[in-house]
């Protein structure tokens, strides 16, 4: 009895319960630009034998954020991979080591500090990373002449690559710890008995990166899902609901076991599976 009284306790104080997710709060923002000082840049250097890495700069259409980042060339590659962070990610910290797992692919990559975070000034909005993005391609396409261009989304970075892939025709779509659209994360991550007396208000934004949507009906080219198995941000559910959604005829998913939401490519499964990947593109 004094359980139940308890349960109808918790219910009662839960009932139209109000949570705000708004993006100022949610996008993390750097204090202060963290420019790439000539120790970092040689250091880097020394880590990637095979590619000659270099610095990248691009002033944004709307004047209002100045992008740096890294391209780390491989002489014998006529393929990209765009590599877009995940939330309060950068170069120095997670980006490094990213790359390191992916240059074992042998391939041209570029990655960029997003606006407002680390070695790129500005403030972010989901609209305006998605700006940046289609302008990074097209810096990509003109100033680095790449043929063909792998965007590979990481986390929060999944839906702007997402929608990269709706607006320009990529050759091929990764996304790494990602989910179908901002609801079934709300929902995935709140216990059941809390979910029914929940209202959540959000910054319309948030709706209008639906990565389930834009799989379903406006992309279809080559699709590569990668989670882990233990990633407790983004549950394994969403990630199978956004491939089983997905129309590409090529379309590939691997269930990282034992990883959680960072340390994916620490099997040599994942990188031999995105190495076969990339051969059928």
């Amino acid at each position: 009895m004094f359980k139940k009284f308890i349960v109808i306790g918790l219910l009662t104080g839960l009932f139209s319960c109000t949570a705000t997710l708004k993006e100022d709060k949610f996008i993390s923002q750097s204090e202060a630009v963290e420019v790439y000082d000539d120790e970092s840049i040689n250091n880097w250097r020394q880590q990637f034998p095979e590619h000659q890495l270099k610095t990248l700069s691009l002033l944004t259409a709307d004047k209002g954020a100045q992008l740096e980042g890294l391209y780390l060339d491989n002489p014998h590659s006529d393929q990209l991979i765009f590599v877009i962070q995940g939330n309060g990610m950068q170069v120095k910290d997670g980006g490094i080591e990213m790359l390191h797992s992916l240059a074992a692919l042998g391939l041209d990559i570029v990655i960029f500090d997003r606006r407002g975070l680390g070695a790129s000034s500005g403030k972010a909005t989901i609209n305006n990373l998605i700006s940046d993005a289609n302008e990074q391609y097209q810096f990509i396409k003109t100033e680095l002449k790449a043929d063909r261009i792998i965007a590979h989304g990481y986390s929060l970075g999944s839906f702007i690559a997402t929608q990269l892939a709706k607006d320009q025709p990529i050759d091929a779509l990764v996304l790494q710890g990602s989910a179908t659209n901002v609801d079934d994360w709300i929902k995935a991550k709140t216990p059941w008995y809390v979910y029914p007396f929940l209202t959540v208000n959000m910054d319309s934004a948030f709706h209008a990166a639906n990565n389930q949507v834009i799989v379903a009906q406006q992309y279809q080219k080559p699709l590569l899902i990668i989670l882990g198995e233990e990633d407790q941000q983004v549950p394994v559910a969403l990630s199978q609901k956004l491939f089983d959604a997905s129309k590409s005829t090529n379309k590939n998913l691997i269930i990282v076991k034992g990883a959680n939401h960072s340390n994916m490519f620490k099997d040599p499964t994942t990188i031999n599976t995105y190495i076969q990947f990339l051969n059928s593109i």
